[in-house]
């Protein structure tokens, strides 16, 4: 058919392809109406000509898919033709391409960093055997989901629940022990575990076996499971290790296994030790001194779980209502439970880096429409010899893809870096150890970013670039024009400006936080105040009296060393010891309604204590010698507390009831009065707090504070000196600075204060080189109209002015929209705030003198140049 070869030489010259499908249709038509009247002239009856023409509407079928391929073919060739030009124009101007790959590569990689961590932490499955069937039991009161279990509460869930293939307990916090009898004692971290600790995870031991059922009763055999890094680095890896006895505490303790390699659960841990029924730490009702780990049974839900669960709770409650009123136990996904503590955090680091990505697209569009403004001759020159605007907008499209995908390279690499600095300064060690690297996850979302970025910042200047008049563009030149594209350049500047004024009012509000937190009075003196802790062996100093005896030893020769001024011994130092607290009351209100009283922060003391930390005594008398175990068993209250209790009344010779988690409480008699200090932690502020005479509530684990007139150093070794003197099979551990152990107390404050800051300066920086752009564009599109100014008289003061006022005003516009969201911001950031109001005046006024000072600066040099504009020159270039 003639019409087919027709059709083909007609598509080789069809230089705008976006019409090939519309004149197609037409010839078809023509084409079957000409095939019907050929076929009907041909003496062919209607109905056959039509069947006829049908089958040749086949073959035009067929002629279109050709086409199809043909235009594919020519946009691929196209594309290809694209890329060439882009590679080869964007090297051309490299302080262009510098700044779009760095601005984009920096809000590319705070985003890939930010999902590179959650990835790690959040979503990569737990490193257990079916971990998605692993819950975390925490206790509840009154619905409100606390963290640690009683001991025989425990026992009681362990053993009546049918939905858990497993439950098991372990102590969520440190739990030190020393370990003697090869070469110097060590302290080693070795909390208590139940039987069933590990099969819970479902992980087999590389050597040995785990606890037996037998070994959780009371009078059972002291074992002890080692962590496999703790078996290579104290015994060599020996497997020989298994069934002998090592000294821990002094006391003979029987290795039974080790656990594979890279186990932990929590913390960091060298050897697990096994939980006794009904003794020590898992003796009362009352003590919370574990959390619970369990696997769900086969076919059994979470919801039926906590249902047999709570109905556990119920009978506890009827069968103990003066401990267990109101409480219960909420069972919990493993890998959700974990991450909630971090929730807070990464939820504010994920919608800053996000804030960041929105302020450089905002930038790099800016000064994507800055050079498109040079290049408008050019686009209208390939206008005039036949680029449509769908062929220039594919071109300026494609640069921008190259753009983004180098963008996405520097961001990647940039993301190893922040990540790993995310991951120093908020390790989330409870979610286990978190590396920073790059998976294939990663890479995909930081390819998705890539091609996002092209969407943010690419689509409207190369649509508006692509808009080209030619007439009007050729006549006005590179530099004039476009009235609209100008004031989307300003907009754009005032999205930066606003987002960066939320961004850095989220981080002023953590930061003035954080600086609240650490002026906290402590209510005693930290200053050259160096600290310790000394355990004794249990199996060694069993006798009471004998450890008594130790420490008084201990404390008169750290007292004689050169350079120390005074010590303080204590079961638990301020802040660096938050827990122990039990209940306490007036001994006739003690149990009544099952309610046993004010929750207080309880120390053993010896003599000299409060004034080694400079707490004040109010009222009554010190500590005293001859407080011991003989005497009659004596308090002394803080200031807050002895309000709490006594009101205003003297409480002087008064007697308070203290919860021992039996039936009957300890008496005890108030002999004095002193300074409220902060026990736990900062942001409580100062805590409720009592303390009982050393020799009347031994303990084996003590706390060093010796305050020091010189060399901190030179004190620390006399210590350890006398020491070892004393006894050389007791380590000096856990050595620091009371100012270090304050600092550390407010880590995770500081982090999330320091990133922010971090990341509002990266935006400020942002910002204000979006301005910068944006003015210089606009002197540069206005010389002639400054030039004329300065003909007629105008100052280059005024000029200045003109140009700095223009700048202002739209920080001033970005202000405007920015603090309204900055307050919305600081409201839902406000639980992650102490002392500090949502609304700080201070804290938004430093937001807007910072903007505004950003914004000066970054109007001066267009200004300058604008300034010393000459006339003639400015009359010359128009």
């Amino acid at each position: 058919m003639g019409w087919w070869r027709w059709a083909r030489r007609r598509l080789q010259v069809l230089s705008d392809k976006d019409s090939v499908e519309a004149e197609l249709d037409d010839e078809i038509r023509f084409h079957l109406e000409m095939e019907i009247r050929q076929q009907i002239e041909a003496g062919v009856d209607a109905a056959e000509a039509r069947r006829r023409a049908l089958v040749a509407f086949g073959g035009v079928e067929r002629f279109k898919e050709e086409v199809r391929d043909v235009r594919g073919a020519r946009i691929l060739d196209d594309f290809v033709l694209d890329s060439r030009v882009a590679l080869r124009s964007l090297p051309k101007q490299p302080a262009f391409l510098m700044a779009v790959l760095l601005t984009l590569g920096i809000g590319i990689g705070g985003n890939v960093a930010m999902f590179g961590v959650l990835e790690r932490s959040l979503f990569r499955a737990l490193p257990y055997p079916d971990s998605e069937e692993l819950l975390l039991g925490r206790v509840t009161w009154e619905g409100e989901v606390g963290f640690t279990v009683s001991g025989p509460d425990f026992f009681d869930y362990r053993d009546e629940t049918a939905s858990l293939e497993n439950l098991a307990a372990l102590t969520p916090f440190p739990v030190a022990a020393t370990v003697t009898g090869r070469g110097e004692p060590e302290r080693v971290s070795a909390p208590l575990a139940s039987a069933g600790f590990f099969e819970t995870f479902g992980v087999s031991p590389a050597v040995g076996r785990y606890f037996l059922p037998e070994e959780g009763r009371v009078g059972g055999a002291a074992v002890a499971v080692l962590s496999h890094g703790y078996w290579q680095r104290r015994y060599a890896s020996d497997p020989g290790i298994v069934g002998r006895a090592i000294s821990v505490e002094g006391l003979p303790t029987t290795v039974v296994g080790v656990a594979p390699a890279g186990f932990r659960f929590l913390m960091d841990a060298d050897m697990w030790r096994s939980i006794q029924r009904d003794a020590g730490w898992a003796s009362a009702r009352q003590f919370h001194n574990f959390v619970l780990v369990g696997r769900l049974a086969d076919g059994t839900s979470v919801e039926a779980a906590q249902a047999e669960i709570d109905a556990i709770s119920t009978r506890l409650e009827d069968v103990y209502p003066d401990t267990n009123r109101d409480k219960g136990l909420n069972v919990t996904p493993l890998r959700q439970a974990l991450a909630e503590q971090y929730g807070p955090t990464l939820n504010i680091l994920s919608v800053a880096v996000a804030l960041l990505l929105l302020i450089a697209c905002a930038n790099v569009s800016g000064l994507l429409l800055a050079r498109g403004g040079a290049r408008r001759s050019e686009m209208a020159v390939r206008s005039v010899m036949g680029g449509g605007r769908g062929r220039l907008a594919r071109q300026l499209l494609t640069e921008n893809v190259y753009l983004a995908l180098g963008a996405g390279v520097v961001g990647t690499v940039l993301a190893v870096w922040i990540q790993r600095g995310i991951l120093t300064f908020m390790p989330m060690e409870m979610l286990g150890r978190i590396e920073p690297g790059i998976s294939g996850k990663t890479l995909a979302f930081a390819l998705s970013m890539s091609a996002l970025t092209v969407v943010l910042f690419g689509v409207i200047p190369s649509l508006s670039m692509a808009r080209a008049d030619p007439a009007g563009d050729l006549r006005a030149g590179a530099g004039r024009g476009g009235d609209r594209r100008s004031r989307f350049r300003s907009g754009l500047v005032v999205a930066q400006v606003a987002m960066t004024a939320v961004l850095l009012a989220v981080s002023g509000l953590l930061f003035r936080s954080f600086q609240e937190l650490t002026r906290v009075e402590s209510g005693f003196d930290t200053e050259q105040l160096v600290t310790a802790e000394v355990s004794i062996p249990r199996g060694k100093y069993g006798d009471a009296e004998a450890g008594v005896r130790f420490f008084e030893q201990l404390s008169e020769q750290v007292r004689s060393i050169p350079g120390v001024s005074s010590v303080a011994v204590t079961t638990h130092l301020p802040i660096q010891d938050p827990g122990g607290n039990i209940r306490v009351s007036r001994p006739e209100e003690f149990g009544a309604d099952g309610v046993f009283g004010t929750l207080a922060y309880r120390r053993s003391v010896m003599p000299g204590y409060f004034g080694a930390l400079a707490i004040p005594l109010v009222g009554g008398r010190d500590v005293r010698p001859t407080d011991d175990a003989g005497a009659p068993e004596a308090v002394i209250l803080s200031v807050a507390l002895a309000e709490r209790l006594f009101g205003d009344e003297d409480p002087m010779g008064r007697t308070v009831a203290v919860d021992q988690g039996g039936s009957e409480p300890g008496i005890r008699e108030v002999i004095g009065v002193v300074g409220d200090v902060v026990s736990g932690s900062l942001s409580e502020g100062l805590d409720l707090t009592m303390y009982y005479p050393y020799a009347q509530s031994p303990s084996r684990r003590m706390r060093l504070a010796v305050r020091a007139r010189g060399d901190l150093g030179g004190v620390v070794t006399g210590v350890r000196e006398a020491l070892r003197a004393l006894d050389p099979d007791v380590p000096l551990s856990d050595v620091t600075t009371m100012d270090e152990a304050i600092s550390q107390s407010v880590s995770d404050e500081r982090t999330v204060a320091v990133v922010l800051v971090l990341f509002a300066s990266v935006a400020l920086l942002l910002a204000g080189v979006g301005l910068y752009g944006t003015l210089a564009y606009q002197v540069s599109r206005q010389l002639h109209e400054i030039g004329v100014r300065i003909a007629l008289g105008a100052s280059g003061s005024s000029v200045t002015r003109g140009i700095v006022g223009d700048g202002l005003r739209l920080v001033g516009f970005g202000l405007v929209l920015g603090i309204p969201g900055a307050y919305a911001a600081g409201r839902l950031v406000q639980g992650m705030l102490f002392g500090v109001e949502p609304a700080d005046p201070l804290t938004l006024f430093a937001v807007a003198g910072f903007l505004s000072v950003v914004a000066v600066t970054a109007c001066l040099l267009p200004a300058r140049r604008a300034a010393r504009v000459d006339p003639v020159e400015a009359f010359r270039s128009e």
